[in-house]
């Protein structure tokens, strides 16, 4: 077998691996307690369920999007719609949130906007990039759509694509907005360069007094302001000196608002570094004081069995086989992408008992170049 045939062998093998892992998609289908037993609510997991919720995304919209568009779309007609996408390395993502959203006085029903989010919680200078992956999904499904009912004509045009860069973290958004800023820039290529611009919304850049405030969607605003917030090392006196809570108050009696209150909770409680002890029981107090009857639990991921009925042996069970399973990945993508994997991984990753860092760990196993490169990244999950 020759060096290409080798490489294709292996990457084919690689492919049957990672095609086994997808990740599911949050919902408010299932109790949040169930979803995030074994999981911790991380910044995505928090912002697809906040987003996909209509009166949040409409009510973010308006807030968003340029005045003159919105008294062109029918908002209250909004959908969410979930775009999955396999990339070159077989790992399965998809895109933050996509809302297809028609238009009041369109010709036909085929006319409409899309809305494409991208969320980060770190500053990325290949935004753009990711973004134009989901865009051409888009693309590609509404030449398939228009093919199959017959509209696929000289005349036919694609919908207008918004694309929204969704920021917050330490510091400022510095990625381009531009997509042609990703591209060397070369004499005489100027005027061919793919020119598209996305919208930035940077948490960042905004105070608590300008973020939308809506009492009938309550949600938004305490999500934005929990979300600008979290990385904070000032995050026990926030949470007790603004009391986030009282903003729900007048819908505390609605199940809906209930279970929002627990995501915002387990994502305050998984996603945070500085809460503190003391924080967590003010925190905590706050929570039955607004929500009273309502068993709303701050508990370590393998606790949570409780809520849900599962005994707590099984949870952990639960927990460890995850763990393992996901280092079982990692030294099979080693050994098909670099050959026989030294032992002097093993011990390092199977002393790893954080799921997200592992996670992490096969992200980079998968696109890393060299097997010294995966064991230098290794030795600094395992540190931190």
């Amino acid at each position: 077998m020759n060096e290409n045939e080798n490489e294709q062998s292996n990457l084919e093998l690689l492919k049957r691996q990672m095609s086994k892992q997808q990740t599911p998609v949050p919902t408010w289908d299932k109790p949040i307690e169930e979803q995030f037993a074994t999981t911790p609510v991380n910044h995505d997991t928090f912002f697809e369920l906040v987003f996909q919720l209509k009166k949040v995304a409409c009510a973010f919209l308006l807030f968003l999007l340029p005045q003159k568009l919105i008294g062109e779309i029918n908002l209250p007609q909004l959908t969410v719609t979930v775009r999955r996408f396999r990339d070159e390395h077989f790992q399965e993502s998809r895109a933050d949130m996509v809302y297809e959203i028609p238009l009041k006085n369109a010709a036909n029903k085929y006319v409409k906007i899309y809305v494409l989010t991208e969320h980060k919680s770190y500053d990325d200078s290949h935004s753009m990039s990711q973004l134009l992956k989901y865009e051409q999904q888009i693309i590609d499904y509404e030449i398939d759509l228009a093919k199959k009912e017959g509209r696929y004509t000289k005349d036919f045009k694609l919908p207008p694509i918004i694309l929204v860069i969704f920021h917050h973290g330490i510091g400022f958004y510095t990625g381009s907005v531009e997509l042609g800023d990703e591209f060397e820039q070369v004499a005489g290529t100027e005027d061919y360069k793919l020119k598209q611009k996305a919208m930035l919304f940077d948490l960042s850049l905004l105070s608590k007094s300008e973020l939308p405030h809506d009492p009938e969607v309550p949600e938004l605003y305490v999500s934005l302001r929990i979300m600008q917030v979290i990385m904070s090392k000032n995050l026990d006196t926030i949470l007790c000196e603004e009391d986030l809570f009282n903003e729900l108050k007048p819908h505390s009696d609605k199940p809906e608002c209930r279970t929002f209150a627990r995501l915002f909770m387990l994502y305050v409680l998984d996603s945070n570094r500085y809460l503190t002890e003391n924080g967590e029981q003010q925190f905590n107090q706050q929570i039955q004081k607004i929500f009273k009857g309502e068993k709303i639990m701050l508990s370590p991921l393998a606790e949570r069995y409780a809520a849900i009925g599962i005994e707590k042996g099984r949870i952990e069970g639960k927990i460890e086989g995850k763990i393992e399973g996901k280092a079982e990945d990692i030294l099979t993508i080693l050994d098909v992408k670099f050959g026989e994997v030294s032992e002097t991984v093993h011990e390092p990753l199977y002393a790893i008992t954080d799921n997200n860092r592992l996670q992490n760990l096969v992200r980079f196993a998968v696109k890393c170049k060299s097997f010294e490169e995966f064991y230098k990244e290794l030795k600094s999950a395992k540190q931190n």
